[in-house]
């Protein structure tokens, strides 16, 4: 496992551990040295197919419920940590609001860039890092959802309150979406957001369970909340709000 500090061009400063799968969690929160939450938002999924006022309107979402609503509740914020779709959203919300919470992002070593670290030169499909990220773990891994099992460790050691948003996503998403839900924390699905999201909003409203075992399993497990897209902001703040507060 190594440690070291990234500085972006937006004068942002991150601190980013690299560990393996087999490194223990409470062995990694220790290196991210993370001020003690008192609850988490984990944030699952992309913005694939959305045109510019759908993706306008997820922005406002996180700019005005999501990031302020991890403020007032002391909560950390995990996503995936890459310069795009709703990590990226994440991140601006959060600079937008000050930086008042701490944003942590986790994705596979060997498919993202940063500053003085890895450029963009053979890496397929690769993305850079969020420049707004407080925190970074990349885990040793050359495939895109390689590091899901070490973040739903790294949450699960938290020992906090969890609540979890879905927008849009596909694959890695919908499996991210279902290990919550296993683990016993309330999914937020974001309706109108596109892809899985919209998928695993019709079987919850329809019971059309035909789709496949994975929706099924997620749509009757009874955690899952809908939240449509165009709704008052306000309502997603409350709702997030409800499940990490009871």
């Amino acid at each position: 496992m190594t440690k070291k500090e990234i500085a972006f061009d937006n004068g942002n400063r991150a601190v980013v551990v690299t560990a393996s799968r087999e490194t223990g969690a409470q062995s990694v929160l220790r290196a991210l040295d993370l001020a003690q939450p008192h609850a988490l938002i984990m944030v699952f999924g992309g913005a694939k197919g959305l045109d510019d006022s759908q993706k306008t309107r997820l922005a406002e979402l996180f700019s005005d419920a999501v990031a302020p609503a991890a403020a007032e509740l002391g909560a950390l914020v995990i996503d995936g940590g890459t310069q795009s779709g709703v990590m990226a959203m994440m991140g601006e919300a959060v600079a937008r609001d000050g930086r008042r919470c701490q944003l942590l992002g986790m994705a596979p070593a060997g498919k993202v860039t940063y500053p003085g670290g890895p450029d963009d030169v053979g890496i397929a499909d690769g993305a850079p890092l969020e420049p707004n990220h407080s925190h970074f773990v990349l885990v040793e891994s050359n495939e895109w959802g390689g590091e899901t099992g070490t973040m739903f460790e790294l949450a699960r050691a938290l020992n906090v309150p969890v609540a979890t948003v879905l927008v849009n996503g596909g694959t890695i998403a919908a499996e991210e979406a279902l290990q919550s839900v296993r683990n016993g924390w309330p999914l937020l699905v974001v309706e109108g957001s596109g892809r899985f999201a919209d998928d695993l909003s019709v079987a919850v409203r329809d019971g059309q369970l035909e789709k496949s075992s994975k929706v099924s399993e997620i749509a009757c497990s009874g955690r899952v909340t809908l939240f449509r897209v165009d709704e008052p902001t306000q309502k997603l703040r409350d709702e997030l709000r409800r499940m990490l507060c009871g």
